[in-house]
Formats: C-alpha cells, sequence, structure tokens
C-alpha cells in the first residue's frame, strides 16, 4: 500500500505538466498531462503531433516540396541526402495515447 500511494502522490505531481511520448511507430506526442489508468494510457490537452516521414510520397509531396529537413535527432540539414525528413505536425486538443504503443514519457521543463 505504501509504494502505491507513493506512485500516485508522483503522478499528481506532474497534472497539468507538459509531457513529451515517443510511440513506437516514431511519432512525438507533447501536451499537457491529463489523466493516467492502469493501463499506461495517457491523455494529454492541448497536444502536439510531431511526425518524422522518411517517404513524403506517400502524402503525394515531391522531395523538391520538402520545406523542413532534419535528421531523426533533430538538427537541420545542409544538402539533401537520403537521411532527409518531412516534419509534419498536427494540432490536437486532447489525445488518447496508447499505453502499450508508448516507447518513452519525458517531463519538459
Amino acid at each position: 500500500m505504501n509504494s502505491q500511494k507513493t506512485a500516485l502522490e508522483q503522478v499528481s505531481q506532474i497534472l497539468g505538466r507538459t509531457i513529451k511520448c515517443t510511440l513506437d511507430d516514431g511519432r512525438t506526442v507533447q501536451g499537457k498531462f491529463e489523466c493516467l489508468d492502469r493501463l499506461s494510457n495517457i491523455i494529454l490537452r492541448d497536444a502536439l503531433e510531431i511526425r518524422f516521414v522518411k517517404d513524403p510520397s506517400i502524402y503525394g509531396i515531391r522531395p523538391k516540396m520538402f520545406k523542413h529537413q532534419c535528421h531523426a535527432d533533430g538538427q537541420a540539414l545542409e544538402e539533401k541526402n537520403e537521411d532527409d525528413y518531412l516534419i509534419l505536425e498536427r494540432n490536437l486538443s486532447q489525445v488518447l495515447v496508447p499505453g502499450r504503443h508508448l516507447v518513452k514519457v519525458e517531463l519538459q521543463k
């Protein structure tokens, strides 16, 4: 019972704070922490989904149309090469992040 109480206190301390969730398909979702359930599902509000797309043609975008390019680590590219990524961002008012797809959860400062 003691360990449950400390876990509850720890989760309570991050309510309303911004967290960044990395999913198993490479997407990241950043938003304000609202809820956590027993299956590790997380609800975020005012969320931003960021997707790094290696092949933009699946979205009907030609490689020459890239406006934002970066490596997976977020560093800007000087010249195009096969490691280029297209960054797609989507604002979401509220999102449920399934716990089974979570790879990493980070508390933002």
